[in-house]
């Protein structure tokens, strides 16, 4: 029913599913000979920064690659472009390097060889010197070349061979050499209208019957098989040499190539040759002769006027133009069907069938010739398929016929045209059913349509009612049920009734049957079983269960032969184009170990899965530190370019005796590396770790730099390399240097420190015992201040005590004081009142004594009255009185007798009984006077003491 192709459309995440499956399941089918154009990376003069012209190409061990320019030599690592020169600044036409690593380059008048200065960055060393002056003057060095001998250097004037440290200089012995080439440890010379020389014994001979070139100008020689050589002439085709004398023309089927252009250079490849011209780009041929590769303008090169070609370490071809550098990976399973092959637009579809291949984009379908494929000078493109203008969706072989789908609807191809086959637009594609012979289901826009082929004929029967969802994915199971996957909604299992009329039931899926999402869910068909896809993975049909359940896929991958024989598993190969891939319409055509069809944006891309079976493809490729810098400061400084000499041979690795001890100050460091491999360069990553520093590596990053600020002092190591597109990672990069530590942090710092605690510790101890002293005696002070304190404190409280037993004798001493005073005036009192009395007994026994007659009695009664008479004088018991108010009154009659000299004793007595603070009436009696008496003696004694007249005598009285 269906031819048995493998066509799978997809989520790309899930495009290549099992292509080792693949690989070993399909039978052989007529392969794609020519499979498009190669990639090519452009380098522009604007992006290299040089002369348009590159006459030489060549890489040292490191990877790097150089270039012979207009202005000098350019050296390219992979990210950044340098431009340098030789002494005089000429042209430099020709590069080589020999097995330790050392590059030659030679210009105009000068050659010499590339050396790392002290700064580490590659300069040019002049070997002119070494050269005798009459032989000093010369043109171009048009080619160099490394023997086991030395290296010589090829001019027009003559040939320069540098031999252990010295210059031997051949010269022709008539006309002008042309060019000199190495090949098979041979040196043959070339000499218009004479033929071709070797070099000898340091002689020339003419090789016999060479003359038989001797007319033609020859581009180069080339190695062949054996002691054989190719002699390829500018204009006049390939010869093979035998080694002898025997001169062949050799017939590569390619003389167009050389009618439309001259040849200008040409190289060995790894499987066979590149011719370069000047007007029709670079042919690339096998071993047997047989074209397989014409790059020109218009198949991606920047012009076709080649100037030189390399093959570099990875098998990739490196053009050096007349304007420009062009970078083709001609050893790469991938190349290109685009625009520059006659395929406009995206691609989406493919077939080979009938001895063509189709290939259908958003532009329409198109077809060319397998046969013409196989030749590429052939100048026809790809031609359109009348009536198939539009967007091509699908394109199948069932049965006899050749149906395509599109956006305007289903048809057949018949020939170079394509037929309507009905009159429904918006088709996506057609499924055969398995159980309904002749019978077809066509996924639409808007639901399923039925065709029935009647006599070889497709014919429409019906729209299938009841289902109206867009029907772009969809499988049959064994059991006859449609299962068709919507991108964004579900998946839908249709079963149809028997005789196909109607859709008798509908049962939709989503993440509540299995699914983790609604999205991404696709079918598709592996070894006869459906295989179910789910945004985060593959998936299977549970009947029993009615669900979907996890299924265990095997891996992307594709078999690879390794050097020493073992198969490989090879994952990463597609990552080339990974987002070159259609998104949501996602084609890949599985023909035959050799040729896959893959759609992409810009075209298709061919793939060849047999590449990495038969061929070794490893790419050992280094991660270069480029430059070491010290930044930090105004401007940076260079630390090292990372270019080694090593007993003056050139050294990827650093040595013993380079590892920089850098100051303090410069602890600021900026690495700058590239990894040397040229493939997707944009998508190289890079890994880094500072021995000392870090505690890991880093995260993979696509920056070229890596900058460290203010590190301590120590030892470290940075680590860099990187990961290539296939995630292929690189040797590693190393780079040892020292940061010393501060003048302050020196060993002569730290000596000079100890000297100074030394000296510290010896003044702190003086200080030490003298502040202990200071402070013994300041503690003594304290104690003693404390001891008198308390001390004071203590005669403050005896103080204290004593005032309170004074205070509190002068309380006793007062109330005695008051006591005494009242017992002076009680005293006083009752001797007044006792006087009085005596004195009315008294006059009452005078009183008696006049009547009474007896003189006895009489006798006795003036006895009595004399008695009371002396008992009446009061004064005789005055000084008794006095004593005793001295003593309570502190003297006070004395003091007042002293100080008031003129006061009468009278007075005196007054003062006294003013003292004890007795009125005027009480005194009266005591003074033996009246009232008004008391008073003009108050009177008197205030004049006698000069008391102002508001002073209060008692107050003053008591107050004294």
């Amino acid at each position: 029913m269906i031819n048995r192709r493998l066509v799978l459309s997809l989520p790309y995440k899930y495009f290549f599913f099992s292509v080792s499956f693949i690989l070993l399941s399909f039978h052989l089918r007529g392969q794609v000979p020519n499979k498009g154009i190669p990639f090519i990376k452009n380098y522009t003069q604007k992006e290299y920064n040089a002369g348009p012209q590159n006459w030489s190409i060549i890489q040292d061990m490191r990877g790097v690659m150089f270039f012979g320019n207009n202005y000098g030599f350019l050296e390219f690592d992979g990210n950044k472009w340098r431009l340098l020169g030789i002494a005089n600044k000429t042209i430099v036409r020709s590069l080589a390097v020999d097995k330790n690593g050392i590059i030659y380059i030679g210009g105009q008048s000068d050659f010499g060889y590339l050396q790392p200065d002290d700064q580490g960055e590659m300069s040019y060393v002049s070997l002119k010197e070494k050269i005798k002056k009459e032989h000093q003057n010369f043109d171009d060095v048009w080619k160099i070349y490394v023997t086991d001998v030395g290296v010589v250097f090829c001019t027009n004037n003559g040939i320069y061979y540098l031999i252990e440290d010295k210059i031997q200089v051949y010269k022709p012995e008539s006309g002008i050499f042309n060019f000199a080439f190495y090949v098979n440890q041979r040196l043959f010379v070339t000499v218009k209208g004479q033929g071709i020389y070797e070099l000898k014994n340091e002689k020339l001979y003419l090789i016999p019957n060479s003359n038989k070139l001797s007319n033609y100008s020859i581009a180069s020689i080339l190695p062949f098989s054996g002691i054989e050589a190719l002699i390829v002439t500018e204009e006049n085709g390939i010869f093979t040499y035998d080694g002898y004398t025997d001169f062949e023309p050799w017939n590569i089927g390619a003389s167009e190539f050389f009618e439309n252009g001259k040849i200008s250079t040409a190289c060995v490849l790894s499987d066979g040759f590149a011719l370069g011209s000047t007007h029709n780009g670079a042919l690339i041929i096998d071993k047997k002769g047989n074209p397989v590769q014409l790059l020109n303008r218009h198949k991606g090169l920047q012009n076709s006027n080649v100037l030189s070609l390399y093959q570099d370490s990875s098998g990739n071809l490196w053009i050096g133009l007349n304007n420009g550098i062009d970078y083709v990976e001609i050893n790469s399973p991938f190349s290109f069907f685009n625009a520059q092959t006659g395929i406009p637009g995206s691609g989406y579809t493919s077939l080979i069938e009938n001895g063509k291949l189709y290939l259908g984009t958003n532009d329409g379908l198109y077809y060319k010739d397998l046969s013409a494929l196989e030749n590429p000078f052939a100048s026809h493109p790809f031609h359109l398929i009348e009536n198939s203008l539009g967007h091509v969706y699908n394109l199948q072989k069932i049965d006899k016929n050749i149906l395509l789908s599109s956006h305007l609807g289903p048809f057949e191809i018949k020939g170079n045209r394509a037929y309507r086959i009905s009159d429904h637009v918006g088709v996506w594609k057609f499924m055969p059913l398995k159980n309904h012979k002749d019978y077809m289901l066509c996924g639409t826009y808007t639901g399923v349509l039925l065709y029935k082929n009647v006599n070889g004929k497709p014919i429409f029967i019906k729209k299938l009612d009841g289902f109206f969802e867009s029907s772009r994915v969809m499988e049959e199971d064994d059991e006859g049920n449609i299962w068709i996957a919507h991108g964004y909604k579900g998946l839908y299992k249709i079963s149809l009734s028997e005789n196909l009329d109607s859709i008798s039931k509908i049962k939709f899926y989503d993440q509540r049957h299995g699914f983790p999402s609604n999205l991404f869910i696709h079918v598709f068909k592996l070894d006869n079983k459906l295989i179910f896809t789910g945004e985060t993975g593959y998936y299977k049909y549970n009947k029993q269960k009615d669900r979907f359940e996890e299924y265990e896929a095997n891996e992307t991958a594709i078999l690879k032969r390794k050097r020493n024989g073992v198969i490989n598993i090879e994952k990463n190969v597609f990552n080339k184009i990974r987002g070159k891939i259609v998104a949501g319409f996602e084609h890949i055509a599985y023909y035959d170990p050799y040729n896959v069809i893959i759609g992409t944006t810009e075209g298709f891309v061919h793939y060849n899965p047999s590449f990495f079976i038969n061929k070794n493809t490893e790419n050992i490729y280094h991660t270069l530190i480029r430059k070491v810098e010290i930044t930090g400061s105004e401007k940076d400084s260079l630390v090292t370019g990372a270019a080694y000499l090593n007993n003056s041979i050139p050294v990827m690795t650093q040595p013993e005796d380079e590892v920089p001890i850098l100051p303090f100050k410069n602890n600021s460091i900026r690495f700058s590396y590239s990894a040397a491999t040229y493939e997707d360069i944009e998508k190289i990553r890079y890994q880094y770790f500072l021995e000392g520093f870090d505690n890991k590596w880093s995260g993979w990053s696509k920056l070229t730099h890596k900058e460290y600020t203010q590190l301590k002092e120590g030892d470290y190591i940075f680590h860099v390399k990187a990961r290539d597109i296939y995630n292929n990672e690189s040797t590693e990069a190393i780079y040892r240097f020292t940061i010393n530590p501060p003048w302050y942090r020196s060993l002569y710092a730290y000596i000079f420190y100890i000297i100074l605690v030394i000296i510290f510790l010896y003044f702190l101890k003086k200080e030490m015992e003298k502040r202990f002293n200071k402070a013994k005696q300041k503690l003594q002070e304290e104690q003693e201040k404390a001891f008198r304190l308390k001390e004071s404190q203590h005669i403050e409280e005896v103080l204290k005590a004593e005032k309170e037993i004074i205070r509190l004798n002068n309380e006793k001493l007062e109330a005695e004081l008051i006591h005494k005073n009242t017992e002076l005036t009680s005293s006083a009192m009752h001797v007044m009142h006792s006087r009085e009395t005596i004195l009315k007994i008294r006059e009452q026994l005078e009183t008696a004594l006049d009547n009474v007659k007896d003189s006895d009695a009489n006798f006795y009664l003036r006895k009595v009255i004399r008695s009371i008479e002396a008992d009446v004088k009061f004064d005789n018991k005055w000084e008794q009185f006095e004593l005793h108010f001295n003593q309570i009154h502190q003297d006070f009659l004395i003091r007042l007798r002293e100080d008031f000299p003129e006061l009468t004793h009278k007075d005196i007595k007054l003062c006294a009984y003013l003292r004890m603070n007795l009125s005027s009436k009480e005194m009266a009696p005591l003074l033996n006077i009246s009232i008004r008496g008391i008073e003009a003696s108050r009177y008197r004694i205030r004049r006698k003491m000069n008391l102002d007249p508001e002073v209060n005598l008692t107050e003053y009285i008591l107050k004294y």
